[in-house]
């Protein structure tokens, strides 16, 4: 938000600020954010008055005029291609150096078409006056060659950039600003009085105003305004809305944008004789509509969108922006003037929905001061009286019917003295917040009553609200530390440090297995999960900071897959993905919100090692099964068992894994639907781990054995068996009869054909025995073999693949 020194001196008459740098301090120690600070002449430095002395044709364009210009000390040569550039005209000169403003290019002496340059003249788009660039900005006749041209539009103006946090919205003014700078200095503002003159037609007899959503549009007044003249603004006005980054348009225009950086309160002004059927309703949209706005835009408009509305159609999105067909033109007569409140909710929903930010949106979304709307429309009206002249309606037409009871906060003067370290009594606390216009109401007890002013009702709450107040206007800088503490370290309790070994023993083994962690966001879009049918059980949030971002994930899959997404779209397809994350996911379950603490492992795309008898291929599910096979043997969880089931939600296959009884977690291949609508075309298989649920059974402690000095032998083993035959068991019986000499066991090729038997499958099984006590021989190796054939033949009827 910009803020002009100048402006503020207005409402401010006869308060000495000080230095800038003494008023800057202060404004920063009472909470505002002053991200820059703009000495407004800097803006036309190197730009003077020139007086042009002569003017040829350029001997090599038609277009191109060859000028000499007298800046006050020097003659300069200047190309120009302005049709209206005539001798005897004071310009506006961007001299070698200067920066234009519209563009943001440096001056340098060039040559033309052979013809040397030594500076421009400059134009009002060139220099953002306005968006006149049909020619050169023709200046006044007593203008004196070489004065700076930032004196000659008397820019003598400090203009501050200043952050304003979401819950601030009355900061969005000149007003609000000044009111926190007057209790810096403990003065109150003076606003500007209103002194109006009405014509003798009633404005209700003029205009109909009827609210259909009340709850959506708490108040709406109106006033019309006939036989206006619609002028370029005054040089003061111009200034003003160029010195806070707008164009000026025309008066009209112009005013309503003036009195809404002035107060913080929007207003739109309509072609009154375009108002169809003389009504204003305000009432949502039908999903689907389509409607053009101010910029020429077709806007889609859905059930939420609040709309300004004749008797025959859409006039404007109510908060956001108005309509091309009812703006004010130059042939524009009389005007009607909106000023209203507008639930702040609904139009940051439907700005976003739209595509739509405007300076009145991000007004309204924030919550503008609805005792401030009559006055906003009186200040305008007088305004355009003055400036456009016309005959103002009798009486404003104000449609109240959302008004609502004062709201009340307590504060106790021990509880802010608690907090923030002083030893303020009440006389203390009443002073500082009636600085800021929180009214005295009374007190209940050892609580001190405040009524608090509809402009902070959105943001004054609670206790502590008000005892952040009492820091701010009291200063941060005035509050001194205290050096001296202490803190009782006898009973610290270790909440959390399980769950830290826990989460940074996963890291360590998934990183060194080359995976990467990534973090996802927890706030997700509930619209998302509804197009999916997953939205029972989602934690939605009251006030969301963004309408996409309006619910509480309870799983990893959505935002996982878009990062999936994300790096083929990047990267190519011929990459590797491995990936994890930890967090928490959230479910609403009736009675009580649920808090899980879960890992997602993710594997897609082509292996990142590849495997010499399968070649370049891609992860399949048993990649993602070993991954976490691993996981949990490096986590001492051994006495797992994996499920295996027929979903058709995972293409045919789902895996769960059970620790005694207990469902810890799921091995799943991403359904093709999935797939399809995050544009994936690989596989893509990954594993969601409760975490929460094997906390219990994990034990971190680690126990070291000594690797045997004797060397490894290793035997392949082809059996073939019956399809149903599940792996696990396989596995089971196979490390069970190779007794403790076998060290591990690797699945590496699965294989069908009709060779082999329509029902039946081969399994291919990679074996390491290591002996701790002596080499072990082929006599012995092949004994163990033997052993693990026969009870694979006993049990499962397997034969040895030839």
């Amino acid at each position: 938000m910009k803020i002009s020194l100048n402006w503020i001196k207005e409402y401010l008459p006869g308060l000495d600020f000080g230095s800038i740098e003494s008023l800057t301090e202060k404004m920063i120690s009472a909470g505002l954010d002053i991200e820059h600070t703009e000495i407004q002449s800097d803006i036309y430095k190197n730009f003077v008055v020139g007086e042009v002395l002569e003017k040829i044709k350029h001997p090599k364009a038609d277009k191109l005029s060859l000028c000499k210009v007298n800046t006050g000390d020097k003659i300069l040569n200047i190309v120009c291609g302005a049709p209206n550039v005539e001798a005897g005209q004071k310009v506006c000169v961007a001299l070698m150096g200067a920066v234009i403003p519209d563009g943001g290019f440096e001056i340098k002496k060039s040559k033309i078409r052979g013809e040397i340059s030594e500076g421009m003249i400059c134009s009002d788009s060139e220099l953002k006056l306005s968006e006149d660039h049909s020619g050169i900005k023709v200046l006044d006749s007593k203008a004196l060659p070489g004065a700076k041209f930032s004196d000659y539009l008397n820019l003598n103006d400090i203009i501050f950039e200043i952050g304003i946090t979401p819950n601030r919205g009355d900061l969005f003014s000149h007003f609000g600003i000044a009111r926190e700078i007057a209790a810096l200095f403990d003065t109150k503002i003076k606003i500007p009085e209103i002194i109006l003159k009405e014509s003798g037609t009633p404005t209700e007899e003029l205009i109909k105003i009827k609210i259909e959503d009340e709850k959506l549009c708490r108040r709406f007044t109106g006033r019309v305004i006939k036989n206006v003249k619609i002028t370029e603004s005054p040089v003061w006005l111009k200034n003003r809305l160029i010195s806070m980054g707008l164009r000026p348009r025309n008066s009209i225009v112009d005013i309503t944008n003036f009195v809404m950086l002035e107060t913080g309160q929007p207003l739109h002004a309509f072609d009154y004789d375009k108002i169809r059927g003389g009504q204003i309703i305000v009432k949502t949209a039908n999903a689907g509509d389509k409607f053009i706005t101010l910029d020429s835009k077709e806007r889609i408009l859905n059930e939420n969108s609040l709309m300004v509305c004749d008797a025959e159609g859409y006039s404007g999105i109510a908060g956001v922006m108005g309509g091309e067909y009812s703006e004010i033109t130059n042939e524009t007569k009389n005007v009607f003037l909106e000023s209203a409140y507008f639930d702040p909710v609904n139009i940051r929903l439907n700005s976003k929905n739209i595509g739509l930010k405007t300076d009145a949106s991000v007004r309204f979304e924030r919550g503008v001061d609805i005792d401030k709307v009559s006055y906003a429309s009186e200040r305008a009206a007088m305004l355009i009286q003055q400036i456009a002249g016309g005959d103002v309606s009798k009486d404003m037409l104000d449609v109240y019917p959302g008004k609502k009871d004062a709201n009340f906060v307590s504060i106790r003067a021990d509880k802010a003295n608690e907090l923030l370290g002083l030893n303020l009594n009440s006389n203390d606390l009443i002073n500082l917040l009636e600085k800021i216009e929180i009214e005295y109401a009374g007190e209940n007890g050892n609580y001190l009553n405040f009524k608090i002013p509809e402009f902070r009702r959105l943001d004054l709450e609670r206790e502590i609200d008000l005892i952040e107040e009492v820091a701010r206007i009291y200063g941060y800088d005035n509050i001194k530390e205290d050096p001296v503490f202490s803190f009782d370290v006898s009973n610290i309790s270790d909440y959390g440090k399980s769950e830290r070994i826990l989460n940074d023993e996963i890291a360590n083994h998934l990183t060194g297995r080359g995976f990467n962690q990534i973090i996802t966001k927890s706030l997700i879009d509930i619209e998302k999960l509804r197009e999916t049918g997953n939205d029972d059980e989602v934690v939605r949030l009251r006030n969301s900071v963004s309408a996409g971002l309006d619910a509480l994930r309870k799983e990893f899959t959505l935002e996982i897959f878009k990062v999936v997404r994300n790096n083929f779209f990047h990267s190519g397809k011929d990459i590797s993905i491995k990936f994890f994350e930890t967090g928490r996911t959230f479910r609403d379950s009736g009675d009580k919100f649920i808090e899980e603490e879960k890992l997602m492992i993710v594997l897609a795309g082509k292996k990142d090692v590849p495997v010499f008898y399968s070649g370049d291929s891609g992860f399949d599910l048993f990649d993602i099964k070993g991954e976490v096979e691993m996981l949990l043997s490096k986590l001492n969880l051994e006495n797992y068992r994996l499920f295996y089931y027929n979903d058709n939600n995972f293409d045919g296959v789902r895996i769960d894994i059970s620790l005694n009884d207990i469902l810890i977690g799921t091995i799943n291949k991403a359904d093709s639907k999935t797939r399809k609508e995050f544009e994936i075309d690989c596989e893509v298989f990954y594993a969601e781990i409760f975490l929460d649920k094997i906390k219990e059974k994990l034990n971190l402690n680690k126990y070291y054995r000594e690797i045997s000095r004797f060397p490894a032998v290793k035997r392949d083993l082809a059996i073939v068996v019956k399809d149903e035959v599940n792996y696990d068991d396989l596995r089971e019986h196979i490390l069970w009869s190779g007794g403790g000499n076998l060290k591990s066991i690797e699945l590496f090729d699965l294989y069908r054909d009709e060779k082999i038997g329509s029902d039946k499958k081969s399994l291919a099984f990679s074996l390491e025995f290591i002996s701790n006590e002596k080499t072990l021989t082929d006599e012995e190796t092949n004994g163990l073999m033997k052993g693990i054939i026969t009870e694979l033949e006993t049990k499962f009827g397997a034969r040895l693949r030839e």
